[in-house]
């Protein structure tokens, strides 16, 4: 919801949660989940930055009476709902070439993949620049088609000027092990597949770090985390609010002043409000109301 000081407050979007599946995850454990934003024409609302909105939270089940948890174990193969991204931290490049008349060269990185482009920033007369900047790639359900292709350019007073590029499968990257990162070194070659030769005489390359990383939209209850109900047992979802991200204006002042409501079964819970922010972070713990059954717990609440 968006605050409005003056009257009634307006509907930013909304998601819907499950709450019988939500109740047949282990109790005790705490999972961070992503959701996706609707508007009330059903499509997915998206940011006065161009991106889609979405609401992260943590969400665990209680007991009234405790029990013993244990961890589980992180499955590698894609589940139902999951994301995945690549991160790439574009380190260095070395052995960089000449580019115009002046003698210097202003590099920068470009990476592309399924059809989106992420750029590092200009780095001033050098030949062996030092980036470090973190890209997050596009979420993808699927592993994409196709390649990445990482791109150098000097940049000049009319536009830019290529310098090369080199490729990594996206099928390679997208079987890395979720979480870990690993670093490539990757040779420079020019449009006819030739290596790029630098000022120094060196073959150009570009130092890169890759990153896996997985995000699961909505809660998926594995057969291994369900617990069955005892008698005289009641449950009760308890969800740490974190963030919302990638929000649209929604007011003439150019801004979006927004707060969470959680229902269940006709009850709100309510987040504060946080002002002023496309990227609201509340770190807020909510307890929603106990239930004494299974039956009781079936139902989608909403967010």
């Amino acid at each position: 919801m968006d605050y409005n000081t003056m009257g009634k407050n307006e509907l930013v979007g909304s998601c819907g949660v499950d709450g019988g599946m939500v109740h047949l995850r282990k109790v005790g454990e705490e999972s961070e989940v992503t959701l996706e934003l609707f508007g009330e024409d059903g499509k997915v609302v998206v940011g006065n930055d161009g991106q889609e909105a979405q609401i992260v939270f943590r969400v665990g089940i209680e007991r009234s009476f405790g029990a013993a948890l244990d961890c589980l174990e992180e499955e590698e193969a894609w589940v139902a709902n999951e994301r995945r991204r690549v991160v790439v931290t574009v380190v260095s490049a070395s052995h960089l070439p000449q580019k115009d008349l002046m003698g210097s060269c202003d590099p920068f990185a470009s990476v592309r993949m399924d059809g989106k482009e992420f750029k590092t920033k200009v780095i001033k007369r050098t030949y062996d620049p030092v980036w470090k900047e973190a890209l997050a790639m596009g979420w993808a359900r699927q592993c994409p088609q196709g390649e990445m292709r990482i791109t150098l350019y000097d940049e000049d007073l009319t536009g830019k000027d290529e310098i090369g590029s080199a490729t990594l499968d996206c099928s390679v990257l997208y079987k890395q092990k979720v979480g870990d990162e690993r670093e490539v070194v990757l040779g420079i070659s020019d449009d006819k597949g030739t290596g790029v030769v630098g000022k120094d005489k060196g073959m150009s390359e570009v130092k890169l770090r890759v990153r896996l990383e997985r995000s699961i939209l909505g809660l998926v209850a594995m057969e291994s985390e369900q617990e069955a109900w005892v008698p005289n047992e009641k449950r009760r979802i308890v969800a740490t609010l974190l963030r919302a991200s990638h929000l649209p204006k929604k007011d003439m002042m150019g801004k979006v002043d927004p707060l969470v409501v959680f229902e269940q079964q006709g009850k709100e819970f309510k987040s504060s409000v946080k002002k002023s922010t496309y990227d609201p972070e509340w770190e807020e713990r909510i307890e929603l109301d106990w239930v004494e059954s299974e039956e009781a717990a079936s139902g989608v609440g909403t967010v």
